[in-house]
């Protein structure tokens, strides 16, 4: 059985010291050391998330922009001039005589 050695206390003037307990210094070591890393892995993810919306907020002007390109294209083919000279011209049809136009009630 090992015999338990005693502690040496030096004392100058009523003062003591003793060698310091290492385990609770190494626990708040430990604790601060946790407390940091989550500060800064949660700052990681905020800048990630800020890159991640950006990203999508310039992905959705870019959208918005093809919407008004291809709303102002629709408009430009839909003209009436355009298409009366695509029926004239490409399917060659012509204003109805006439007799041909006849009304139902």
């Amino acid at each position: 059985m090992p015999q338990a050695l005693p502690q040496s206390v030096v004392r100058i003037n009523d003062f003591s010291f003793q060698r310091p307990r290492l385990f609770p210094v190494f626990v708040a070591i430990v604790l601060v050391s946790l407390l940091a890393l989550l500060f800064v892995w949660s700052r990681i993810h905020a800048i990630n998330l800020e890159y991640d919306i950006s990203s999508l907020e310039r992905d959705i002007r870019a959208q918005q922009q093809q919407i008004k390109e291809l709303r102002l294209e629709t408009a430009f083919l839909s003209r009436d001039e355009r298409i009366e000279k695509l029926a004239r011209t490409k399917l060659g049809l012509r204003y109805p005589a006439p007799g041909q136009v006849i009304r139902v009630e």
